[in-house]
């Protein structure tokens, strides 16, 4: 009889969990990131994309919606964005869609900070003061094929800067401590990760002049509500213990405000 009422109320409770949810207008959350800390498992569903978008499902109990992460190419979301569909994007910057006067899109406060980083060996630290830094002899610049890098390509495209591709990040890292690379360029938030799951903190050395900084946020397109929604959303971000926690367990933590960019 016990088993039989408790099935009845998981049945019940499931019926009117399974109802909420499709009471709730869904919101596409998209991304162009398929790389830690934003991706590290597709097929297992873990990385920052998914904890972010689980945790606004989970606990934000009050909001009118659903929201649903798709990963896609930039040269879609680019066509989407252009088409007027609306949805949100996940960790960008102004400067990345050409809108830094924030008037094409809306764009939520900062939720991380970040910063090109060069990475180098602790043995043979390397600082960055200019291109020129960057073309001693012998020297040779870390790079991700097809990835253009502002302030230095126009020397890397004349030949004075030695840059060598690889395919992704981590096998930069790989390049670097066989010697194969002097320095490699990374999104700090991409390091931060390898750093803490490759045990690297004793090897590597960040240069204390990035290459740019600059801050992320969620873009809204054409979705005044959604905005005014995911803005409160982030607002309160700096008092969430769950947010700590995971932005710590990626090597992340909390924007400080000093970057600008």
């Amino acid at each position: 009889m016990l088993k039989t009422l408790s099935l009845s109320v998981l049945f019940l409770f499931g019926s009117i969990f399974s109802s909420v949810l499709q009471s709730k207008e869904v919101v596409t959350l998209w991304s162009y990131y398929d790389y830690p800390p934003f991706v590290i498992s597709a097929s297992d569903k873990r990385g920052l994309n998914y904890d972010f978008v689980e945790m606004l499902n989970l606990f934000e109990a009050n909001s009118p919606y659903q929201y649903e992460l798709k990963i896609i190419p930039r040269k879609r979301l680019d066509s989407y964005l252009n088409e007027g569909v609306k949805g949100a994007v996940l960790w960008v910057n102004p400067i990345f869609f050409a809108d830094i006067k924030r008037e094409k899109y809306d764009w939520t406060p900062r939720l991380l900070e970040d910063e090109q980083a060069f990475v180098s060996r602790v043995r043979t630290p390397f600082i960055y003061n200019g291109p020129e830094s960057l073309m001693a002899q012998g020297f040779v610049l870390g790079g991700i094929r097809g990835h253009l890098y502002g302030g230095i390509q126009k020397e890397i495209d004349a030949g004075k800067i030695k840059r060598k591709d690889v395919v992704n990040a981590k096998q930069n890292i790989g390049m670097l401590l066989k010697d194969r690379v002097s320095s490699f360029l990374i999104p700090l938030s991409t390091m931060k990760y390898y750093e803490k799951e490759m045990k690297l903190s004793h090897k590597v050395y960040y240069s204390p002049n990035p290459l740019k900084t600059y801050t992320r946020h969620i873009l809204v397109n054409h979705d005044e509500k959604v905005f005014n929604t995911l803005t409160q959303v982030v607002k309160n971000l700096s008092e969430d213990e769950y947010w700590k926690t995971l932005l710590d367990q990626y090597g992340l933590s909390l924007p400080t405000g000093k970057t600008t960019y």
